[in-house]
């Protein structure tokens, strides 16, 4: 028989291994296998004339396999081209700043192929980074935030792979520049800059990194006294808190950064203000009545102006009263006053107190109270009151209403007639004057008689005109 001889893999790269075998051998044939310069090998074919022996390829060239009775075979071995392997180095971001954290990132590729599965040690001078398994985009990444300021050369090495190419070993380089840290810096400014004593205050921190407004970071504003409240800084940069209890005087607050995120170094970088609060604006009452000096029986109206540091206060409810007991509530207006009118007070000097009993603003007015004093002279003439009427049930024409008509300062003991339509007007009734100079009659009106607006009241030939309008409720 003869020799045939076939190589497997007939195709293969330097350093790769290949199986030479022969068939057509005699049983128990010497078969001599010749490879390039490498050392012959020699195999005994089996009971089936079959022998083989491996070589590790070196070149291209002709295999030869021969045998004393069965002659010799040969074969060609082609040597493909060495791949190439490359790994890349890159970092993200490209020039941190000192503690911001840095990923590296090493590509590995075969013949421009991503390698899967390797591993790659990251390094520098003064040691080990970390260790990378590359992904099926053939990258391994490591992330650390300790390289020191200055240049840092990075090295990324294959030190396991599976892959035709040659990769354990190979490396690559990449130069990372670290800056020195940004400046972190905190501002702190309050609102209103000169409050008063229970004014609310609102405090802003602003947080800079490198000018750059810095958010999320938490602030806590604080006193000698103790803590005031803590802020979230906004996409501004900027956390407030607002307080009513800062105290009259000079209070030094502290904003103090207590956790941020970001390249600076923010926590415990803190800003101080100094916040003058002014003691609270006084809150003053004043009783004033019109007329000064009324008579007897003549309605007075008493007013009192409430101020807060000089300035009116608005919607302050305020309370009339004298010893005898309340003359009624007034709310103030925009000019600070509210009013009552009274025709009850007696002959001679009262004093009428105006008390504040709920108001709103920067001052506590609440129970704050001012006097004046209300001289009301004895009669000095025949005075005539406002009369009202009240309609009847039901109202007839010639009995349509009923009024009550009074006047005093008439001479005790003397008639007083009540006319309608000026003093030679139709006389509804006739009064006499008690001990106190003061008559009062009551008169029912016909339908035409409530018409008039007014009254007079005579006696002696003295008179004195007041006005008659229906009864309010």
């Amino acid at each position: 028989m003869a020799l045939a001889l076939t190589l497997t893999p007939a195709t293969v790269a330097v350093g790769q291994a290949f199986t030479a075998a022969v068939t057509g051998a005699a049983p128990a044939e010497l078969i001599t296998f010749t490879y390039d310069t490498v050392t012959p090998q020699t195999a005994i074919a089996d009971a089936l004339g079959n022998a083989s022996v491996t070589f590790t390829a070196t070149e291209p060239g002709t295999v030869v396999a021969a045998g004393a009775t069965s002659g010799a075979a040969t074969a060609t071995l082609t040597i493909t081209v060495a791949s190439d392997c490359v790994v890349t180095l890159s970092s993200a971001p490209a020039n941190p700043t000192a503690g911001q954290p840095v990923t590296l990132t090493a590509t590995v590729t075969c013949d421009g192929v991503p390698v899967t599965g390797a591993t790659v040690v990251f390094a520098t001078a003064s040691g080990s980074l970390g260790v990378g398994i590359t992904t099926a985009a053939g990258e391994a990444t490591v992330t650390t935030s300790l390289l020191p300021v200055g240049a840092n050369v990075v090295t990324a090495t294959v030190i396991a792979a599976t892959t035709t190419c040659i990769c354990i070993g190979i490396s690559a380089t990449a130069t990372v520049n670290v800056t020195a840290p940004q400046n972190c810096a905190v501002t702190l400014t309050s609102a209103p800059a000169n409050p008063t004593a229970g004014q609310p205050v609102t405090l802003t921190a602003t947080v800079t990194c490198g000018g750059v407004p810095v958010p999320g970071a938490t602030v806590l504003f604080a006193t000698t006294s103790g803590p005031l409240g803590i802020g979230v800084t906004t996409a501004a940069g900027q956390a407030t808190v607002t307080t009513s209890l800062l105290p009259a005087g000079v209070s030094v607050v502290t904003a103090t950064v207590i956790a941020a995120t970001t390249t600076c170094t923010c926590i415990g970088v803190a800003a101080t203000a100094t916040v003058t609060v002014t003691a609270a604006p006084s809150c003053a009452v004043t009783v004033t009545s019109t007329p000064a000096t009324p008579a007897v029986g003549q309605p007075v109206t008493v007013t009192a102006t409430v101020t807060c540091g000089g300035a009116p206060v608005l919607g302050a409810t305020v309370l009339f009263s004298t010893a005898s007991g309340p003359l009624g509530i007034g709310i103030t207006n925009a000019a600070g006053q509210a009013t009552v009118t009274s025709s009850t007070l007696p002959v001679g000097s009262t004093t009428v107190t105006a008390t504040v009993l709920t108001a709103t603003g920067t001052c506590s007015c609440a129970g704050t109270s001012g006097t004046g004093t209300v001289t009301v002279g004895a009669p000095t003439g025949l005075t005539a009151h406002p009369a009202c009427y009240r309609l009847n049930v039901p109202p007839l024409p010639w009995a349509f209403a009923t009024a009550t008509f009074s006047a005093s300062g008439a001479t005790p003991g003397a008639t007083v007639a009540f006319h309608l339509d000026g003093p030679a007007g139709p006389v509804v009734c006739t009064a006499v004057a008690n001990a106190s100079g003061n008559a009062s009659c009551t008169a029912t009106l016909t339908i035409t008689q409530v018409l008039f607006a007014g009254y007079t009241a005579t006696s002696g030939g003295v008179s004195s005109s007041s006005t008659l309008s229906i009864c309010l409720p």
